[in-house]
């Protein structure tokens, strides 16, 4: 009987729950020699095969979960049914179980489907408003392109810087609507994380005093390997000082973070260090400046994400 219950967990495991219940409703018959049998949680009828008579109006008091017919007589036969009776229960919670997974898939799945449409939607919605912004700039753009080269007669100097003006702000215009639509580039949600752990306490680098906003965090574009590369190589660099000092905060430069790094006295940047710096920064679009006197100073002016804005410099 035991390997017959090791046989069943075994289908459940590989074909799924339903086929073990199966599994243990055709062991029943063959081990008892009934002709029907059935599965049941309180009045609700999971399974049976066989023959199996129409439900009985006492259905309601029945006491175990799995029922043969014609009724048990022999000691041997009970002792199977109360064995499986046993086991059932377990087999019965891993099919709810189950079931409430399948169904949350199919949730899952739907509101997946939905999500695609909509934003398929939205995208066709974007594209037609970028044509709808972008046509009435080049209309301006070549009206004033025309008046500038004299088409509309000569211009007075207070005219030119007008046209001028207005050329300047419909060209950012165009720029900044071209960077809002383009393609999402790879970015880190919070840069702070990445310098805490690059700037950690170990043997041979003193504990980091880090300057890092509180309250907000700084999400940058640029893949997440490049940033925690670049953090590591400035941690390196500042190897041997007593003092190391990290300050992250808003730049001068609109939607710029700053990232300061000190480090004195012992520190020393060598030269494949510091040309490793200026290639990562530079690929995450930022710029750098070292400077070594009265001691080591790296200074990151780097892009921000431009769906977050950056607060104000003070």
């Amino acid at each position: 009987m035991e390997t017959t219950l090791t046989a069943v967990a075994e289908q459940a495991l590989r074909k799924g729950t339903r086929a073990g219940l199966e599994a243990l409703l055709k062991a029943s018959l063959r081990l008892t020699g009934a002709t029907g049998a059935a599965l049941y949680e309180g009045r609700v009828c999971v399974m049976k095969v066989g023959n199996v008579p129409a439900r009985r109006a006492d259905a309601s008091k029945r006491s175990s979960v799995m029922e043969i017919w014609p009724a048990p007589l022999t000691t041997s036969q009970r002792s199977v049914v109360a064995r499986f009776s046993t086991f059932a229960p377990a087999l019965l919670a891993a099919h709810s179980r189950e079931a409430a997974q399948g169904a949350r898939q199919a949730r899952l799945l739907e509101a997946k489907r939905r999500l695609e449409r909509t934003v398929a939607v939205q995208d066709k919605r974007r594209s037609r408003a970028a044509h709808d912004l972008r046509t009435p700039l080049m209309v301006i753009k070549g009206y004033v392109d025309m008046m500038l080269k004299g088409t509309g007669g000569p211009l007075g100097p207070q005219a030119q810087r007008y046209l001028e003006r207005i050329a300047k702000v419909a060209a950012d215009q165009k720029e900044l609507i071209d960077r809002r639509l383009a393609p999402p580039v790879p970015g880190l949600d919070d840069l702070r994380p990445v310098l805490t752990r690059a700037f950690a306490p170990t043997r041979g680098r003193a504990a980091a005093t880090l300057t890092l906003p509180a309250e907000r965090t700084v999400p940058v574009k640029g893949a997440r390997a490049d940033w925690e590369l670049l953090a590591r190589t400035l941690a390196r660099g500042t190897v041997g000082a007593v003092a190391v000092d990290v300050h992250l905060g808003p730049a001068q430069e609109a939607s710029q973070w700053l990232l300061r790094v000190q480090a004195c006295p012992g520190a020393a940047l060598t030269a494949r260090t510091q040309a490793m710096l200026q290639q990562l920064t530079e690929r995450l679009g930022g710029t750098m400046a070292v400077a070594v006197e009265p001691r080591l100073e790296i200074t990151l002016v780097l892009p921000g994400d431009d769906a977050f804005p950056v607060p104000a410099y003070c």
